[in-house]
């Protein structure tokens, strides 16, 4: 019988126009094979061809033994189990603000010995850091925007425990806030604790007095051309500088009534000699510092600001700069000043080239020691004290610190890229 295939009818032969196809196949003869001897056909295997063959046997051998190697090393895995610390190391902390620049703000924990990295706490943008006097709370003054990088805006303070690092409450105050870079002067505690005062700018400046334990608003007290508000030594009044070259005090009542502004005689001048905005509260007398190298010692406890002392230091064409510039040691009365060479105007804030000592009883120069370009420091307290500073790369410098009739500095640790653009730092110790 001859063998047959089949051809369906979508082949070469449609079905005729007009008609209904059927479904039934064509069935066509296939031609016979011719007859006669036929050869079986060998398999033609070349010299590639086997090796390919070796080869993939190989990798399939492999990967049976490697395989039973993982099952029987996964057996030994013992599950590891993820934790957080409870709390951060006993013994000496630094706490370095980091304003982010480009985003969100966070304050980065190192332990003081090694400078290693134990947590940090995160803020919003143009973050400002403050410690309580008594080192149990690090306050928080930010912005956040409601898509992040547009939108509404909330102003924030929030309350962090230095040790744990938990947050311990939030509240919203004026969105009046300053959205400036991290400074001393931009947000402080009164004397007594139970109020805050956080710098205003819309760009019109004004003084935001928050009730402490209510988290609220108190009132608003305006500033006009003056900036920054620091704490008098007792009460509930502060002080601010102005572009006019005076200094002002301001005393607020606890129902939010404002006194009239108490404007001091005319103490710098803005356009010769301005003076930074951090200052420092040394010995119950507010200290600033000039761009020429000066330092104002005023008095604010009475009824308006006066000047005291004024102790030029700087010399040979060496001048003061950087953000928060300067450092004070209650114990030996040292102030720590960053200097640069070659002053001149727009210089001021210019990476650190030396530190000086100063002396506060005499005013005179104690010590200069090399610095790293250092743009903030801050010095601990205690017999044995450490100056930190950050340069602003965000290295992270830290300094023995030799007391004595000359004060010295001599780097002990360092750390790069602690931070991406630090402004501000503070110890527990």
């Amino acid at each position: 019988m001859n063998r047959m295939d089949v051809q369906s009818l979508t082949g070469p032969n449609p079905p005729l126009s007009g008609r209904v196809a059927s479904t039934q196949p064509i069935l066509r003869p296939t031609p016979r094979l011719p007859a006669g001897p036929r050869r079986r056909m060998k398999p033609l295997v070349t010299s590639a061809g086997r090796q390919m063959k070796h080869h993939l046997l190989l990798s399939l051998s492999i990967l049976a033994v490697t395989g039973s190697q993982v099952l029987a090393q996964e057996k030994d895995i013992q599950p590891e189990t993820l934790a957080v610390e409870a709390q951060i190391s006993e013994g000496n902390h630094i706490y370095l603000m980091d304003m982010g620049i480009s985003g969100s703000s966070s304050i980065f924990v190192l332990n003081a010995d090694d400078l290693s990295l134990e947590g940090n706490m995160g803020a919003g943008t143009f973050s400002q850091m403050l410690m309580s006097a008594d080192g149990q709370s690090i306050y928080t003054g930010s912005v956040y925007m409601k898509r992040y990088t547009r939108g509404p805006i909330e102003a924030v303070i929030e309350e962090y425990d230095p040790q744990t690092l938990n947050l311990r409450r939030e509240f919203t105050v004026s969105d009046k806030m300053a959205q400036t870079l991290s400074q001393k002067g931009a947000l402080n505690l009164s004397a007594d604790g139970k109020y805050m005062l956080v710098q205003n700018a819309t760009p019109a400046t004004s003084i935001n007095v928050v009730d402490l334990a209510a988290g609220k608003d108190l009132v608003e007290v305006p500033t006009p051309g003056c900036w920054t508000a620091y704490p008098a030594t007792e009460g509930l009044a502060f002080t601010t500088i102005c572009g006019d070259g005076s200094l002002v005090k301001y005393t607020v009542g606890a129902d939010g009534t404002v006194s009239e502004p108490a404007k001091s005689d005319k103490i710098f001048d803005a356009d010769t000699a301005p003076i930074f905005a951090t200052a420092l509260r040394i010995d119950g007398k507010l200290v600033y510092i000039s761009f020429d190298g000066k330092l104002l010692e005023v008095d604010d406890s009475g009824d308006k600001p006066v000047l005291g002392r004024t102790m030029p230091f700087a010399t040979d064409g060496w001048a003061p700069s950087g953000y928060t510039l300067m450092a004070y040691h209650a114990a030996s009365k040292t102030l720590f000043v960053m200097m640069h060479s070659n002053a001149a105007d727009g210089t001021h804030k210019n990476p650190a080239e030396e530190i000086w000592a100063i002396n506060m009883t005499s005013g005179a120069v104690v010590g200069r020691s090399a610095a790293h370009g250092e743009t903030n420091i801050t010095v601990s307290a205690g017999d044995t004290p450490q100056l930190i500073g950050v340069d602003h790369l965000g290295g992270l410098h830290r300094y023995d610190v030799t007391l004595g009739d000359t004060v010295s500095l001599t780097e002990s640790a360092a750390k790069e890229g602690a931070a991406f653009f630090p402004t501000m730092i503070a110890t527990d110790y």
